[in-house]
């Protein structure tokens, strides 16, 4: 069996809702939809950002914050917000608003953006592959194994020698 070369990411600590908070500012990103033709794609949303979010749904929710209120909570100088602004903020990143009260949930939505993070990063059919093998109860290592052998057989398919690194046509069919 051979030793899987990218052990599970650790996910960081949620202890506290200043974490939680920051960890969804450091993740989450802005939808091209939401960004400018100037801005930096991949960016980090800005405290202002988050509460114009809010904000624009003010009056359908009746909620309302500032940036700086906003600032507060991820520093931590505030930690105890209404439960109105714990929904808001939750909206404003679409994640559940469980996700700031409960550790369970906190667990859980931290794992979903891993895998949605892994999943823009990758071959989303490489993705699926991992977990269908994992859910098999395939170790890593097999899973990496198989990987392998699947990109080699696609190599093949494809008239690509497998022992090159990737322009060499088989052109004996």
């Amino acid at each position: 069996m051979v030793d899987d070369p990218q052990p599970e990411q650790e996910l960081p600590p949620l202890d506290t809702l200043a974490a939680r908070l920051e960890y969804l500012f450091d993740t989450i990103r802005p939808t091209s939809e939401e960004l400018s033709a100037a801005d930096e794609a991949g960016r980090r949303y800005t405290n202002k950002e988050i509460a114009d979010k809010i904000n624009l749904t003010a009056a359908e929710t009746g909620v309302t914050i500032s940036a700086a209120y906003i600032g507060e909570l991820r520093r931590g100088v505030a930690s105890d917000p209404r439960t109105s602004h714990v929904r808001a903020l939750a909206a404003a990143f679409g994640v559940n608003s469980g996700y700031f009260v409960d550790d369970a949930a906190a667990r859980r939505t931290q794992e979903q953006i891993t895998l949605l993070s892994e999943l823009r990063r990758m071959d989303v059919k490489q993705v699926a592959l991992r977990q269908v093998l994992a859910d098999n109860g395939l170790s890593a290592g097999d899973t990496q194994l198989i990987e392998q052998m699947v990109a080699r057989l696609r190599a093949v398919a494809e008239g690509v020698s497998p022992s090159t690194t990737g322009a060499v046509r088989d052109d004996r069919r």
